[in-house]
């Protein structure tokens, strides 16, 4: 009997890996329990502080734990598999179908808005249009795979859509104003002007290789964003367990809240999936849902981090105007929201 080499061990493993984690998943929507029970901690502030962000956490990860081995498999799956070069060859400025392009590719990126930056640069300098190119830079924060997972793992399946949804559209829209101005026009000539050699792999994976390689890019996916996600929950179960709840109450709802929840977000800079468990606990404090809404939009499109880095590529000008967009956008959105579901 022939043993299988380590190759093809690693292959099996990581599509493995990629259908027990859907499992998961799926069992819990289909069943109603999760596969494994979760830990509940009851109320917070009856623990030691020392103790709040490790009961906390054991919490999210018993409920998340399945969430997240098939999301860093599935960003592994498509690092490894999808041809990047093939898909910012298709980012034109020449009409809206690269505009929803950009919208559709921009969620496989499952990082912050602080990582995008050097991919928007390599993006614009392979040749994309502005436009598109800022589509594909707002879309990936806000309305990554790995971001709406959680959002409907952690918050709700309806807040989940309803974030996506007016992502995608909104990352259109901008995308589409901002390009229309005259200094979007000056940097997308600018790069136009850039030379790029695009350079054919030359050897082919085979279908066992990429399924290897998309172990170690998972892997460095895991290692990208879990440092940085564990300690941001860990920040947040303090504000879960401390929080007055009368503070969100009162200016996190209605009106009101909605337009903050659009603005916090600019000084605010959350990594990638923080921001939902950051939400989560301001819901369980008072915020309304419209109010979240507006948030977990306007926080990925325009904190100052990200626009301070975007702003080296492309201006101050072209920054201010799509952040000023973005924050808007998510303004429409939440009061859509409210009128919709009255949350």
């Amino acid at each position: 009997m022939r043993v299988p080499n380590r190759k093809t061990l690693l292959a099996t493993l990581a599509w493995f890996l990629l259908l027990f984690g859907l499992f998961t998943i799926v069992y819990h929507r289909v069943v109603g329990h999760p596969l494994v029970p979760s830990y509940k901690y009851g109320d917070l502030r009856s623990y030691h502080p020392i103790l709040i962000p490790f009961v906390y956490l054991a919490s999210y990860l018993t409920r998340a734990w399945g969430a997240f081995l098939f999301a860093f498999m599935l960003g592994g799956m498509i690092e490894a598999f999808v041809p990047r070069e093939k898909m910012k060859s298709y980012l034109s400025s020449k009409s809206l179908r690269s505009y929803v392009l950009a919208a559709f590719f921009a969620p496989v990126l499952a990082v912050c808005s602080c990582a995008m930056i050097p991919i928007f640069g390599g993006i614009m300098a392979a040749g994309a249009g502005i436009g598109p190119a800022l589509t594909f830079l707002l879309m990936a924060p806000a309305g990554n795979f790995l971001a709406i997972l959680f959002t409907s793992e952690i918050i709700s399946p309806v807040m989940a859509g309803a974030r996506f949804t007016s992502a995608f559209v909104g990352a259109i829209l901008i995308g589409l104003i901002t390009s229309r101005t005259g200094w979007a026009k000056k940097v997308e000539e600018k790069f136009a002007g850039i030379s790029t050699t695009k350079a054919e792999e030359a050897v082919k994976r085979s279908f066992c290789e990429k399924s290897v390689a998309s172990l170690h890019d998972a892997h460095a996916l895991v290692r990208m964003i879990l440092p940085y996600l564990l300690v941001g929950v860990a920040v947040v179960s303090f504000i879960d367990a401390y929080l007055p709840k009368e503070v969100a109450g009162t200016y996190l709802t209605g009106s009101l809240g909605i337009i903050l929840g659009a603005m916090i977000g600019v000084p605010l800079y959350t990594p990638t999936l923080v921001e939902v468990f950051f939400v989560k606990a301001l819901l369980d404090s008072g915020m309304s849902p419209s109010a979240a809404l507006a948030f977990l939009l306007g926080a990925p499109m325009s904190s100052i981090p990200s626009m301070i880095g975007v702003s080296r590529i492309v201006g101050w000008k072209t920054v201010i105007t799509y952040a000023l967009l973005a924050i808007l956008w998510a303004t429409v959105a939440g009061f859509t929201f409210l009128i919709l579901t009255g949350g």
